[in-house]
Formats: structure tokens, C-alpha cells, sequence
């Protein structure tokens, strides 16, 4: 009971890690919150739904295709709405990428409905022993396919050119425009790379959740969380965070309560913002 407990819990925190991940990313290079990171989660799950929907093909083939769309969609907002708004104040920094959300949501709801919506993988329900233990196929894929990207962007963060720009632009901005880095093009990328992480956590989740336009609003609520207590502008403590957030809410919802299963994130939060502010793992990107 326990170690399927706990396998449902690391599906949970690999979503959660990928989308808090993306989230820290943007907030660390472009120093604003995204409030559409919820609502960039449900377009990529209804992209990806419609595509199965056209085409007749495997949700997980689209990952491709919907991490790319998600990646050019998170450079058009950047280029287009986030940028005009960077040297004003932080209130309108916050409102547009609320605006942006409720556009999202509420186009979503307009054009598809209220309906809820799923589809089914190859693997449908499926399952296989692993040291005893029976694990849903689906449930094996998300958390492998997490644990895989989180890899991909700390390799790519720390291993090449445009990562360390990133890293750069991170830590200061103007130090690295003296440089000879184009800021404003860092920002899009890093807001692109994001984008594309909510899109990768839309199409590994969609064979086990259900599909609707305010499917985002709780993931898009516990990736603030994740991004305090793994500390503002650390992408590998966000992942850590979000693995523990998973994990947590699921066994809370198994042995106490599953109605309070999302109130213990905020207490969690809660107790973090009173005694360690600056996060859990403090240490932000450097460049080497």
C-alpha cells in the first residue's frame, strides 16, 4: 500500500518538479512571476489532446510537437507582452501575466467548454512488478520522462554556451549585457525553455488526469510553492521541492485527509516563509 502510495506521489512531484522548475527558470533569469504557468499547462494538455484527437496518434508521440509549440508560444508572450513591461513597476509585471492567465483560461473555457476531457496512451492501465511492487505503466513514464528533462535542463544550464548566458543574465544583468550578451534574447529563450517544461508536464500527465480549462489552476498555485522552498532563481531545488511536494500531498491524502491533502502544501509553505525564507537549497545558478 505504502510503495503505491509513494509511486503516485513521484508521478505528482515530477509534475510538480517540471512545472516549478520552468517556473524558477523564469523568475531566476527574467526576475518576473509568471502567474500563466497554470494556464501554459492546460493549453499544452489541450494541444496535445487535440492532436490525438486529429491525428489518431499516441499522446506521448506529440511531446515533440507540443514542447516545441509551448517553446515558440513562451517566446511570443516574452517578445511581445512581458518585454514592453520589464522597466515598469512590479505591479504591472505581475498583472500582465495574470491577464495573460485569465486570457488563457478563459479562452479555453469559451472555445471547448466546461466539459472534462481525457485519452488514452498505449499503456492504458497496464502495469508491471519492479521489487514487488506493481506499477502503472503510464505512472513509470512520467516519473522516467521527468526525471529525464530535469537532467536535460541541468546539463544544458551548466554545459553549454547559451546556459552559462543564462547563468549570467541570472545573476546580473547589466554585467552581462557589458559582456556582449543580448539580454533581451536570453530572457525569450529562458521563457521559451519554461514554456516547453509546462508542455513536457502536459503530455506526461494527461494519460492519467483529466482535461479542462482550470486543470492548471492547482499546479500553477503549488509551483509558487515550489519555487520558495527550493529557493527563487534554483532550478535543481525547485525539482528537489517538487518531488517532496508530491510525495507529501499523497501520502497526506492516503493516511490523514484527502481534503487537507493541499492544505499541508501551504503549511509546508507557511513554515518555510517564517523560518527559512531564502528557501531550502540557497544556492542559485552559478557561472563557471
Amino acid at each position: 500500500m505504502f510503495a503505491s502510495v509513494l509511486v503516485s506521489g513521484l508521478v505528482l512531484g515530477g509534475i510538480y518538479s517540471l512545472v516549478g522548475a520552468g517556473l524558477n527558470l523564469i523568475f531566476g533569469v527574467v526576475k518576473i512571476i509568471n502567474f500563466a504557468q497554470g494556464a501554459l499547462l492546460m493549453f499544452g494538455a489541450y494541444f496535445s489532446y487535440w492532436i490525438v484527437t486529429w491525428l489518431g496518434i499516441d499522446p506521448y508521440l506529440t511531446l515533440p510537437i507540443v514542447a516545441v509549440g509551448m517553446a515558440l508560444l513562451g517566446y511570443l508572450i516574452q517578445t511581445t507582452l512581458i518585454n514592453p513591461v520589464l522597466k515598469q513597476e512590479r505591479t504591472s509585471q505581475l498583472l500582465i501575466t495574470f491577464g495573460i492567465s485569465l486570457l488563457i483560461q478563459n479562452g479555453a473555457l469559451a472555445l471547448w467548454g466546461p466539459d472534462i476531457r481525457f485519452v488514452q496512451s498505449f499503456a492504458g492501465y497496464d502495469t508491471f512488478a519492479f521489487l514487488g511492487i506493481r506499477v502503472g505503466v503510464s505512472a513509470a513514464i512520467a516519473i522516467l520522462g521527468a526525471a529525464i528533462i530535469i537532467f536535460l535542463l541541468f546539463v544544458f544550464l551548466n554545459k553549454s554556451k547559451m546556459g552559462t548566458a543564462i547563468r549570467a543574465v541570472s545573476q546580473q544583468s547589466d554585467s552581462a549585457l557589458l559582456a556582449g550578451i543580448d539580454v533581451k534574447r536570453v530572457y525569450a529563450i529562458a521563457f521559451a525553455i519554461g514554456s516547453a517544461m509546462v508542455g513536457v508536464a502536459s503530455v506526461l500527465m494527461i494519460p492519467i488526469y483529466d482535461i479542462y480549462p482550470l486543470m492548471g489552476e492547482q499546479f500553477g498555485v503549488i509551483a509558487f510553492i515550489v519555487v520558495v522552498l527550493g529557493g527563487l532563481g534554483n532550478v535543481q531545488g525547485a525539482a528537489i521541492a517538487g518531488v517532496f511536494l508530491g510525495v507529501t500531498q499523497n501520502i497526506f491524502a492516503v493516511y490523514v485527509s484527502n481534503q487537507l491533502s493541499v492544505a499541508i502544501l501551504f503549511l509546508i509553505f507557511l513554515i518555510t516563509l517564517l523560518f527559512r525564507p531564502q528557501g531550502i537549497f540557497i544556492r542559485k545558478m552559478r557561472v563557471s
